[in-house]
């Protein structure tokens, strides 16, 4: 065996198909100097008893990109390295046994159709014809999609394994990494035993090992694994009836939880049981490499009942085996890649959530253009390892959480959906009074956040249609408009920067003028050196060398790499104060006379975007003049310890609750825009109709990048929808004289127009440089009318 090196540029941890597919990657790139170090043998954990499908319509545009570009690559691989893969186009059937089911793939069908991807609805009949096996009874519609297909799992990490060697890329198998080197918090080389390879960067991309393997260096990688069950038979005389050769397409009975497909003249069936069963890497062997865990006849039982109506040949069908096999999730069922927030140098990418074969191609040459470019090179904000924050790598949240996502596997995406385990982890100071006051939660980032006020009966039933909390949200519109309606902001990000350069070093980071008086907020985005928005923050002076940095809820980790990361020789302190602080936005007409009655003193007569110091109640803090619903009202910035009293005394003075839900309404209304909606790290300024906070001569990270740019031939639009009936969620295709021009970023109920609103990002010149054109939005197949505009909805249209 050849002796391991002393040294290497780049070195991965794990010999599945995701290791394999980012040395591929960076040795095409152009990469030297790559070691890949496996603890058994190539494709020996979770590859290689994947199943192997690989569908192309998926529920973002990001993951869409994904796998095509995975297909194209399977199909490429076999002829530069002469190792099949596997690939065979087969087509995709998905079944829908109940009217919210059919809207869901009909959904996916329309975003398909953003990227060219054609897919039919077709009846039961034809679902017949395509799967002659299935009972179709039940079968109200399905969609057929025939670019989709399979792959030999192991076969392709062999191919991307066989095309990194012949570039110089060195693999090692049987060699376990014991542990990792740092010098001066940057990662700096790899254990094996008593060899260390320094390196200038290491990748994780080993599986279930991934979390613990990151743990050597101090990294948070918050994944967990779950048993994996499908079926193998024998072979069936009505497979074997479609002749050699010959193949059914993969078949999604999500319903019933199931996929199956053709396999070996037999058939493979599988499952995402509702009630799944998590497994710690702590009880697994530590030489566990090719094999299996124990067959659970009991616990697959249920979903064999679902097999068996779905497919009566199963009856008769010989088992070859029961396979369960563990494989990694993620707390939000999306994968996780990305340089570690905590380890420079540290390159993080796992839980693949059963996706890894159909990802494994795009999201490897994502993964090596971020780990060359030193940041991502396309839209990948659902999938960036810093949405999850250190708090959020529990291992109880974990053992809670992770068999409910794999259990909703296949659950429809309705708005209003939340995980129902692991809640509770981070609560706002002010939580047990919005729980009196009847707030149904939500999940996010860790976070409880109240959506509305309406508790579960106005909730529940969730649906793709007319929301049962439309009228509640109506109510807390009105009051955010009206009255004095209390917001719980306090899940906000809070960064305080302070030193002696910390103007400077905000002027450097921020695209906005951060030179401003003290007492004033400054509105900004945080850029990439492209020119692309990183985040979207609001930044108050407290002094002359002291600001306040406030962030959403989940940019925290984020910003505070960004910040690191940009800090230099900068004189500056960076604290990261979110659990410091409570929030509480103020919004409506009444938010002046609500909050001047929770106090003998008098409340500061505030110009927007201005603060001062505030007494509310028996609490001091500050009060922000601003508000992210476009309506009159405040920011209350508050010590978590007094957040009560202060809650406590607005409710006394008259104030009501709003919560998510109203303020997405208003925000949208009033056309602001949100990072990861219509902000992204491929959307600059410019694009977002923002350039006019761009304080161009400052210096900041991005400026050059923009001002080298041409005039922008995509821009961000309001929507006003003329169909009541009309319901986009996100990401819906956007059509002008039948051609693809955009896309939906975000949308909402407004119950100031009673019908839907919405921003989109627009690539066609005609479209958004003309004001009240008339666009088409697809929906679920079904294609409505609405009226564009560079302004405001508020201030476009008129009811």
């Amino acid at each position: 065996m050849t002796t391991l090196p002393n040294h290497a540029r780049t070195v991965i941890i794990g010999g599945g198909v995701i290791g394999c597919s980012i040395a591929y990657h960076l040795a095409r790139e152009g990469r030297k100097d790559i070691v890949v170090l496996e603890r058994s043998k190539l494709t020996s954990g979770t590859t290689w008893h994947a199943a192997g499908l690989v569908r192309r319509l998926r529920p973002s545009a990001t993951l869409t990109k994904l796998i095509n570009y995975s297909i194209d690559l399977y199909t490429e691989l076999e002829i530069e390295t002469g190792q099949a893969t596997g690939w065979t186009q087969t087509g995709s059937l998905t079944l829908a046994t109940n009217e919210d089911r059919l809207t869901n793939i009909k959904r996916q069908v329309s975003l398909g159709r953003a990227f060219g991807l054609e897919a039919e609805v077709v009846d039961a009949k034809r679902a017949k014809e395509l799967w002659p096996l299935i009972e179709v009874d039940d079968v109200i519609g399905a969609v057929w999609s025939p670019a989709d297909g399979r792959v030999n799992p192991s076969d392709v990490a062999l191919a991307l394994s066989k095309g990194a060697k012949s570039r110089g890329v060195q693999i090692f198998e049987d060699t376990r990494v014991t542990g990792l080197q740092k010098k001066g918090g940057r990662i700096s080389g790899v254990e094996i035993g008593d060899h260390v390879i320094e390196a200038d960067e290491v990748v994780v991309a080993c599986g279930l090992w991934s979390r613990e393997v990151a743990e050597m260096a101090g990294a948070h990688m918050p994944l967990y694994a779950c048993e994996h069950f499908y079926m193998l038979t024998k072979p069936l005389e009505e497979v074997q009836a479609l002749g050699k050769g010959a193949h059914l397409p993969t078949l999604n009975d999500q319903d019933a939880f199931l996929y199956a497909r053709d396999d070996v003249e037999g058939l493979l069936v599988g499952s995402f049981e509702p009630h799944a069963k998590g497994i710690s890497t702590r009880d697994l062997p530590a030489d566990f490499s090719f094999d299996l865990l124990d067959e659970d006849w009991d616990h697959f039982m249920p979903m064999m009942e679902n097999a068996l109506k779905r497919i009566p040949a199963l009856e008769k069908a010989e088992v070859r085996m029961l396979l369960n096999g563990p494989e990694s999730f993620t707390l939000d069922s999306q994968f996780m890649m990305g340089e570690s927030p905590e380890v420079p140098g540290l390159f993080l990418m796992g839980g693949m959530n059963s996706t890894g074969i159909a990802l494994a191609g795009g999201a490897g040459k994502a993964m090596a253009e971020w780990v060359i470019a030193g940041e991502p090179t396309m839209e990948l904000n659902e999938a960036d390892i810093r949405r999850f924050s250190p708090e959020m790598n529990v291992v109880g949240a974990l053992e809670a959480r992770i068999p409910e996502v794999l259990g909703r596997h296949y659950d429809n995406p309705y708005p209003g959906r939340s995980m129902e385990t692991a809640r509770g982890q981070r609560r706002s100071p002010i939580h047990t009074g919005l729980v009196a006051a009847g707030a149904r939660f939500e999940s996010r980032g860790g976070w409880e956040r109240a959506v509305h006020f309406g508790g579960e009966d106005a909730h529940l039933p969730l649906t793709f249609g007319a929301p049962a909390w439309r009228d509640q949200v109506g109510r807390e519109v009105d009051a955010c408009r009206n009255g004095a309606a209390i917001l719980d902001q306090s899940a906000f990000g809070k960064i305080m920067v302070q030193g002696p350069d910390a103007c400077d070093f905000l002027n450097h980071l921020c695209a906005a003028q951060m030179d401003v008086p003290v007492g004033r907020i400054a509105y900004s985005q945080i850029l990439n050196t492209r020119g692309g928005v990183e985040s979207d923050v609001t930044v108050q002076r407290h002094g002359p060398d002291q600001y306040l940095v406030i962030c959403g809820a989940g940019e925290v980790v984020r910003d505070m790499k960004r910040m690191r990361e940009t800090r230099g020789d900068f004189r500056v302190e960076l604290t990261d104060v979110t659990s410091g602080y409570a929030v509480l936005g103020l919004a409506g007409a009444k938010a002046r006379d609500v909050l001047q009655a929770t106090t003998n003193t008098t409340v500061p007569d505030l110009k927007r975007f201005h603060f001062a110091p505030v007494e509310i109640g028996l609490a001091r803090g500050f009060a922000g003049r601003l508000s992210f619903t476009g309506e009159e009202g405040f920011e209350l910035y508050i010590p978590a310890d007094m957040a009560m009293a202060a809650y406590e005394a607005l409710i006394e003075a008259g104030a009501t609750h709003a919560g998510l839900y109203a303020s997405g309404s208003l925000r949208i209304e009033s056309g602001f825009r949100a990072f990861g909606h219509e902000l992204t790290p491929g959307t600059t300024p410019m694009e977002a109709g923002l350039g006019s906070f761009c304080a161009f001569g400052t210096g900041f990270v991005g400026e050059e990048a923009l001002q080298n740019a041409e005039a922008p031939t995509r821009q961000i639009v309001s929507l006003l929808f003329d169909d009541e009936n009309a319901l986009p969620i996100h990401d819906e295709p956007i059509y002008f004289n039948n051609k693809v021009v955009g896309q939906i970023t975000s949308a909402a109920w407004s119950n100031h127009f009673n019908r839907s609103v919405a921003l989109a990002m627009i690539t066609d010149k005609d479209v958004f440089e003309t004001e009240n054109c008339t666009v088409e939005v697809e929906i679920a197949c079904t294609r409505f009318t609405a009226k564009t505009s560079l302004k405001s909805a508020k201030d476009a249209f008129h009811v």
